[in-house]
């Protein structure tokens, strides 16, 4: 009897046992899905100039991605800052930083300073993902630089007089990567039309203007009265003062009180600035949905003209549907 009582006992413990081990297995490899990640975030700023490259400023305006279609999009804007004449072309590549899988990449909007990049496959699980960005100069220019280099240190020919080659520069390349942390989910995210690139774009520059304005004339400008006033009763304890010093102290209390006053003049000029600056972005703002009007209209348009194909049977009812819906 004592013996069936022990090996109850004993299959019940190790029953326990081995349900404990499945457990903490469990917590162990599924940490990461629950627990918070204290791992430091790895993301490239947002609106800030990044430098690297030989003749572009990249500036991060945005990226997302959408779980369900494992789709990514990132938008930069390419400020040409160097001294060539033919502005740079550019080509993307993009891979998960552990793993180094590299995923499909393709440009779906392009203009003089912004490019519209697409990462497909992304799975969910993804952490951080990197896209290179390659400059690529023209070959011309390059060359035409090189040339130059050459006659002015080593000449264009060698001491047997046979040309000397000519070797150029390999394309500079910078990594902007992404953080699941910091990449926003949209679960809408798919591919638009041109117009709709563009609108977005005007969109985000609106937003900017917006909060530039909302910076200056909220938090700098009334930053600048506060200060004023700081300097002024400064100066009335300096006055007060003045009373109980000797000549001496008199002459440098005044030179003090002058200097704040000069203070309080810089101060004054530099908020009729940051005002100059705001009432400048309101007017780049009115530009700027200016021309979202008229993009708009352009799609109106665009949209009527597709609409009158129907009736010679070029567009189908479906597809005038869908431009009726994206109208």
């Amino acid at each position: 009897m004592k013996l069936k009582i022990n090996k109850g006992f004993e299959n019940k413990f190790y029953t326990g046992l081995i349900g404990f081990l499945i457990a903490c297995c469990f917590v162990f490899f599924t940490s990461k899905l629950w627990m918070y990640d204290d791992n430091s975030v790895n993301q490239t700023p947002f609106y800030k100039e990044i430098p690297g490259l030989d003749q572009t400023k990249l500036v991060l305006k945005k990226w997302e991605y959408n779980p369900e279609k494992q789709l990514m999009e990132v938008l930069l804007e390419t400020k040409h800052t160097g001294t060539d004449n033919v502005n740079p072309t550019f080509s993307f590549t993009a891979k998960e930083q552990k793993t180094l899988v590299e995923y499909p990449v393709k440009v779906v909007y392009q203009n003089e300073n912004n490019v519209v990049v697409q990462i497909k496959d992304v799975p969910k699980k993804y952490r951080v993902v990197g896209v290179f960005v390659k400059e690529i100069r023209d070959e011309k220019v390059l060359e035409s630089e090189v040339k130059n280099k050459m006659l002015g240190v080593t000449g264009s020919v060698d001491q047997n007089g046979e040309e000397v080659k000519i070797e150029l520069p390999k394309p500079k390349e910078k990594v902007i990567v992404g953080d699941y942390r910091k990449v926003k989910t949209n679960n809408i995210l798919g591919i638009k039309g041109e117009l709709d690139y563009q609108k977005e774009q005007i969109e985000i520059e609106i937003g900017q203007v917006v909060k530039k304005i909302h910076l200056l004339e909220k938090e700098q400008i009334p930053l600048q009265d506060d200060i004023v006033l700081s300097i002024q009763a400064e100066i009335k304890t300096l006055e007060k003062e003045m009373n109980y010093k000797t000549e001496a102290g008199k002459l440098e209390v005044g030179r003090q009180i002058a200097n704040k006053k000069t203070a309080i003049l810089n101060e004054k000029e530099q908020q009729e600035n940051y005002q100059k600056i705001a009432n400048e972005l309101r007017d780049k703002r009115k530009m700027l949905l200016k021309k979202l009007d008229d993009i708009h209209s352009s799609a109106l348009e665009k949209g009527d003209m597709e609409t009158g194909k129907e009736g010679t049977g070029e567009v189908g009812s479906d597809d005038r549907e869908e431009q009726e819906n994206e109208d």
